[in-house]
């Protein structure tokens, strides 16, 4: 959202911008149809579109428009990117992750997770700038990654594990070093992404498993690994007030205080009428916790 627009990609790759009072189509795009977009896999769309100034970047995933900038007022084309093919693992395409923004190595960029991995394109003109295989796997790569000043952090399931890059300056582009690569068997977040609060990690451990995990940010060093917690399957998670907000796959709603001390669970419910999978991430805002179940949304009081 921003000011009284709205921006959402559906998973048949729409893109529209809505007046916020009135729900009215202001502009609307199509990433198969105006990008030659496509997805890694064949699932459809999945992505957060992002504004940053007068912009809103997202992901089509097309040979000549991998990423692209549009004029978040009229739609039109800014700049696109054509990413280059930069490694085997993966497959072409869209990933289903969201865009972040760095400013790393003196460079405001734009990182995503795609088809083929970690990209990273130069904010002002889309140029290419960087481009990370390794962390790909050949059905869905699916978590937003995680930047804090020069380091980039992602992780994926289906056996492939979790890196830390060091972006550095290199002529008038970014390079990177790889700091750690953590296997599966270590760490592997399949969906419902990671938080970073201070200098540690929170998430889902686990391909199809949300097992609570804490990982010191800089080493890759596990801090706590607690097993199978109070629910089943992979875990959406969010972080507010100290807490961390574990929606589980299977409908269990958990909280988790969010310290590297240990785990120390907080409480546990099932959400009302859950029908598996349920994948929507939780949202707390003003002292409220809302949750989306199927067709239904549901929203908790949390302050007294």
């Amino acid at each position: 959202m921003d000011g009284d627009r709205v921006y959402a990609i559906t998973p048949h790759g729409d893109l529209a911008c809505l007046d916020t009072a009135s729900g009215e189509v202001q502009w609307q795009k199509n990433f198969g149809q105006d990008f030659g977009g496509r997805m890694m896999s064949g699932w459809g769309f999945c992505e957060s579109p992002l504004v940053d100034g007068n912009k809103l970047v997202c992901t089509p995933g097309g040979a000549q428009a991998g990423i692209v900038a549009l004029n978040k007022q009229n739609g039109r084309t800014l700049w696109s990117c054509a990413v280059p093919n930069f490694g085997d693992a993966g497959g072409d395409g869209a990933g289903y992750s969201s865009i972040v923004v760095s400013e790393a190595a003196g460079t405001r960029q734009y990182i995503q997770m795609m088809g083929r991995g970690l990209v990273s394109v130069a904010a002002n003109d889309g140029r290419f700038l960087w481009g990370y295989n390794r962390i790909a796997n050949g059905t869905a790569n699916i978590p937003t990654p995680i930047v804090r000043d020069n380091f980039v952090f992602a992780s994926t399931g289906y056996n492939t594990g979790a890196v830390l890059l060091k972006l550095k300056r290199q002529g008038r582009g970014v390079a990177y070093d790889e700091v750690y690569f953590l296997t599966h068997n270590t760490l592997q977040n399949h969906h419902g992404g990671m938080v970073l609060v201070g200098d540690h990690l929170y998430g889902g451990h686990g391909h199809n498993n949300g097992f609570p995990i804490c990982v010191e940010f800089e080493t890759g060093e596990v801090v706590w690994d607690e097993g199978r917690g109070p629910g089943e399957g992979s875990a959406a998670v969010v972080y507010a007030d100290g807490n961390l907000y574990f929606h589980y796959q299977n409908g269990v709603m958990a909280l988790i205080e969010a310290t590297p001390e240990g785990y120390h669970e907080r409480g546990a419910f099932p959400v009302p009428d859950a029908a598996q999978p349920c994948w929507a991430h939780p949202v707390v805002s003003g002292g409220k916790l809302y949750l989306r179940e199927q067709d239904q949304l549901l929203c908790y009081e949390l302050t007294p």
